[in-house]
């Protein structure tokens, strides 16, 4: 059990944090700090925090776990304002969805206490954002990320594992470059399709109309174009290179199915699509067995 979450950002994804580390009694005490006053006290008027700290330092101060649960944008200005008060046993985890550019942040400014930071990335969320939406369930059955790196203590590694395990999570770990290379082709290039998409059908005369028609398939789609505008920004600029490579790649992919559509060639696209459809059936079945271990 830890003695002292210190909360820094007191949101969905680290409103729920609290409450799960509460629910499964891993913590003694919570004290949150958010850049918005008004966050930070409804934070503690709903019961996800015990205490509001007026700053990130003092949210850290006493702390054995802390959890930045800020814009990936915000974490070196984060860093640098706590590391004064970490100590050597301290746990510090972020859940931001790029990771090279949180350790960057972290080495420049964390420095002799580097080794105390864990990157997470947990795979959840919602489509709204707020403390009024934290829940306890976010993180369960849900995949964590970890990117240790060279210098991560080995105990603080351990000691994220059975955190994250203690709420229900599969753990994975991988380094942070593996991280982002595989969260660019798997979610930040569909969300950037998404808002292409959704802007280029609503860009014509006639989108309006259009939109109105479409399926549930659509929707379930184009359903994170949704997403927080800020964070969203903030990711696919952190993560540019990685992405903009998926994108090229798929560009590629897109122009050679465009010429089969051009060409009326419909054995060949058939053969495409097929491939599709049964690479997307052998990774779901892999993700079961996965999950189900």
């Amino acid at each position: 059990m830890f003695e002292q979450l210190g909360l820094i950002g007191c949101g969905l994804m680290g409103g729920s944090f609290a409450l799960a580390l509460k629910r499964a009694g891993l913590v003694k005490r919570i004290v949150g700090y958010s850049k918005s006053p008004s966050t930070t006290e409804r934070a503690r008027q709903m019961g996800v925090i015990d205490v509001e700290a007026p700053s990130a330092l003092l949210a850290v101060s006493g702390a054995d776990i802390v959890l930045l649960a800020v814009p990936v944008s915000a974490t070196e200005a984060i860093f640098k304002g706590i590391r004064h008060l970490v100590s050597p046993t301290t746990l510090i985890m972020d859940v931001g969805s790029t990771k090279r550019d949180v350790v960057d942040a972290a080495r420049r400014m964390l420095r002799d206490h580097l080794g105390c930071f864990v990157p997470a990335h947990p795979i959840t969320g919602k489509e709204v954002s707020g403390v009024e939406n934290a829940d306890a369930d976010l993180y369960a059955g849900k995949q964590v990320i970890l990117t240790p790196i060279e210098r991560t203590f080995t105990v603080q590694l351990q000691k994220a594992v059975d955190v994250w395990t203690a709420l229900g999570c599969h753990v994975t770990k991988m380094s942070p470059q593996a991280h982002d290379a595989a969260y660019a082709a798997v979610s930040h290039l569909p969300h950037l399709i998404a808002f292409a998409l959704i802007n280029s059908i609503s860009g014509q005369a006639r989108g309006k109309d259009f939109l109105a028609l479409a399926g549930p398939g659509f929707r379930d789609f184009t359903r994170i174009a949704a997403s927080d505008p800020k964070m969203w920004r903030d990711i696919l600029i952190a993560n540019r290179e990685e992405l903009l490579e998926q994108s090229k790649i798929f560009q590629s992919t897109l122009h050679s199915l465009e010429k089969l559509i051009t060409s009326a060639d419909g054995d060949a696209l058939e053969d495409r699509i097929e491939q599709a459809s049964q690479t997307r059936a052998n990774w779901r079945i892999s993700a079961h067995k996965s999950f189900t271990k």
